[in-house]
């Protein structure tokens, strides 16, 4: 495929977002984590605001108000955010920022787009496990019994309202296990791109793959050289979007423009 031309999504549906400050000259794009929605990044976009950009928040497929969109794959959910790209992004271009599950669907915009679309790319919290591969397949039913258990006994009336609506399914939860178990090979990426790794030591559920990130930098055309990079923090947890909405908003705001990080984001050797 061509890095300038988009792929044809004739007769797809459009994914659920928000727009933001409209007026902005240029497009964020920002893509939730799994089982969540666009509403993570309401204390995020505020600092991308009053900096002056148009902000892009869509519902992934099979989330939030996208629920009815259905699969989820990492790669139908990157050519809907194309779409969005191309039809509501300031001059049909934006950066791009995931988290989690989001950071995969990032990472394949990145493979797929050209610098006529993608202006940059962050990607926190990009994780791939890589078990026996004989045991891939037993990995979602325990994940999808442990996720609605804990969600019941947080918010039994929320659990219902979700079951109801059809979010976290069984497939769902299989086709999130295998992303992060089994991950599609990832093809050369021609964006500058920063990896971002949660290095914190409270616990294993709360921290990143910082070799993940290491992996993800190889796939970048020119790697390190074309300014591109992988870093970790040892203060922040894997939701930090949620934690430390201020600390995201101004890594944000200094990738995009190409300023110098905060000091505590390592460099992965």
């Amino acid at each position: 495929m061509s890095s300038s031309t988009l792929p044809n999504l004739n007769a797809k549906p459009e994914l659920f977002f928000q727009s933001l400050n409209g007026t902005g000259n240029e497009t964020a794009l920002l893509i939730h984590g799994g089982f969540g929605s666009n509403k993570e990044w309401d204390n995020v976009t505020p600092a991308l605001i009053e900096n002056g950009y148009h902000v892009l928040l869509p519902d992934l497929p099979a989330h939030g108000q996208s629920v009815a969109i259905q699969p989820f794959t990492v790669d139908y959910a990157a050519q809907l955010i194309f779409e969005l790209i191309a039809k509501h992004a300031r001059n049909g271009s934006a950066h791009i920022v995931g988290l989690s599950i989001g950071a995969h669907v990032a990472a394949c915009v990145a493979e797929r787009g050209g610098p006529d679309h993608v202006l940059s790319v962050i990607a926190s919290g990009y994780n791939v496990f890589q078990p026996p591969r004989f045991t891939v397949p037993l990995f979602a039913p325990p994940v999808f019994f442990l996720l609605h258990l804990v969600n019941a006994a947080t918010d039994l009336r929320a659990e219902l309202a979700a079951w109801q609506n059809g979010e976290a399914s069984y497939a769902l939860i299989k086709e999130m296990t295998r992303t992060i178990v089994q991950s599609r090979e990832i093809g050369d990426i021609h964006i500058r791109l920063l990896a971002v790794a949660s290095a914190s030591t409270d616990t294993w559920l709360s921290k990143d793959r910082p070799g993940s990130s290491k992996r993800l930098l190889e796939a970048v055309v020119g790697g390190r050289e074309n300014g591109s990079r992988a870093v970790m923090h040892h203060s922040i947890r894997h939701s930090w979007h949620i934690e430390e909405p201020a600390l995201f908003g101004a890594l944000i705001l200094a990738w995009i423009r190409d300023e110098a990080l905060d000091n505590k984001f390592k460099d992965v050797e």
